[in-house]
């Protein structure tokens, strides 16, 4: 045993931890006021029908209360591309194919299972089988769908992050302004770095 292991031992404590990261910001049950501005600010640039924060807050803390949103929502975006044509005005997906029931709206729950966990829950063979439609055609609405979702979730992550900082530099911006009153403070200047123009 390392001297680290028993210090850690000892200490109940884990030493190579420094700090907390920024999902387990979002991830505590308290959720402090610079996360809810970072959610609110992130919600700005995305569609309103985006539930970002929904598949966020799932991904973090695995929280299943907004399940039926996500799923509902899934299966919108596969019904979606399922309707939609290609560029040579063909449907994605033919007619009589896409009136088969069920097949689309499990194909999304397939793909949001695969953005959520990594994995889909059972193959292609299987769900083609299950539904009488051809394996091709379950992966072409199941596959692209689970890419769109988990690239969503990591381009939201990225901006509730960066929104969480917009926030508190911004706090302390408000803060600089409101310390003139009180004797001795020094306001917190913030001026971006422009080079240095010697004459």
């Amino acid at each position: 045993m390392t001297e680290q292991e028993k210090t850690q031992e000892t200490s109940g404590g884990d030493w190579t931890l420094r700090g907390v990261d920024m999902d387990a910001l979002f991830a505590a049950s308290p959720i402090s006021d610079w996360a809810i501005d970072a959610a609110a600010r992130a919600a700005a640039h995305f569609d309103p029908s985006f539930p970002g924060w929904a598949l966020y807050r799932r991904m973090v803390t695995g929280d299943a209360l907004m399940d039926r949103q996500l799923e509902a929502w899934a299966i919108l975006c596969a019904r979606a591309l399922a309707r939609s044509e290609k560029r040579n005005g063909r449907p994605y997906v033919a007619p009589k194919t896409r009136g088969k029931p069920g097949w689309i709206a499990q194909a999304g729950r397939d793909a949001l299972d695969y953005a959520l966990f990594g994995r889909f829950p059972c193959g292609v063979c299987e769900r083609a089988d299950q539904f009488g439609v051809s394996q091709m055609t379950y992966q072409a609405i199941r596959d692209p769908i689970a890419g769109a979702i988990w690239s969503a979730s990591q381009n939201y992550r990225a901006i509730i992050h960066c929104e969480f900082w917009r926030a508190r530099l911004s706090e302390k911006m408000d803060g600089a302004e409101s310390c003139g009153n009180v004797v001795g403070a020094r306001p917190l200047i913030w001026r971006p770095s422009t080079p240095r123009v010697d004459g």
